[in-house]
This record gives C-alpha cells, sequence and structure tokens, in this order.
C-alpha cells in the first residue's frame, strides 16, 4: 500500500491520450465554429449593402420630391444635402452581388436604379432569421 502512495505522489501531468482527446475536442469545436463567424460576416456585410441600397433610394425620392427631376448621379446629385458621402460598397470576393461592383468600389445610379442593387441573404450565410428581402 505504501508503495502505491509513493507511484501515485511522483505521477504529475497528464497522460498523452489525455492531450489527444482535448486537442480533438478543441478541433472539433472550431470545425463547427469558424464556417458560423465567416457566414456571420458575409450577412453583415449583405445587410450594410441592402442598407445603403435603401439610403441611396430614400436620398433618390427626397431629391426627386425637392426638385422634380430623377438624380442621375450620386456625387453630383445626392452627395452634400442629401447623403454625407457616396459609400463604399461592403461586399467582398465571395459574396452573392460581388461580380456587379463598379471599379471604383462606389455606388452608382444607371437607368433610374441604384447599383449594384439589394442582395438576397441566403440560408446558409450563417445569420440566421434573414428576411431575404
Amino acid at each position: 500500500m505504501l508503495k502505491i502512495r509513493k507511484m501515485m505522489k511522483r505521477q504529475k501531468g497528464f497522460t498523452l491520450v489525455e492531450l489527444i482527446v482535448v486537442i480533438a475536442i478543441l478541433a472539433i469545436l472550431a470545425l463547427i465554429a469558424i464556417p458560423k463567424f465567416v457566414g456571420t460576416f458575409q450577412t453583415s456585410r449583405i445587410r450594410a449593402h441592402n442598407a445603403n441600397v435603401r439610403t441611396i433610394e430614400s436620398a433618390m425620392a427626397v431629391y426627386q420630391a425637392e426638385t422634380g427631376d430623377a438624380a442621375t448621379n450620386i456625387d453630383d446629385d445626392l452627395v452634400g444635402e442629401y447623403l454625407k458621402e457616396n459609400p463604399t460598397v461592403p461586399l467582398k470576393d465571395g459574396d452573392p452581388g460581388f461580380e456587379d461592383i463598379p471599379a471604383d468600389g462606389k455606388y452608382d445610379i444607371i437607368d433610374g436604379e441604384v447599383k449594384p442593387a439589394m442582395v438576397a441573404e441566403t440560408d446558409e450565410d450563417g445569420g440566421g432569421g434573414g428576411t431575404g428581402k
């Protein structure tokens, strides 16, 4: 009995198997969490883009109500009195609608509509509860 107690006192630290099990559990948790975070970032960029489009459309409506003319250029017609600035499109490569972004990365009015247009949120983008509008 005394011999077993001495052996137990000398054991310190974790066994290799225990360490491997802990690392495996952490890896599984990371595999679950990382795609969720990536989807959340994409959802936030899509929602910011859609909010920018709605804001520009509202400024266009106010401009038309006040002047009687339709806005044709964001920088010339809207920035200053109706918008603080022409925002940069927040979408990144791989996001829906990214291929429609102009070279300067800013919004534009083409044929009376804001371009790039609003983007529908996808179900797999990790945001959950998207309206699809």
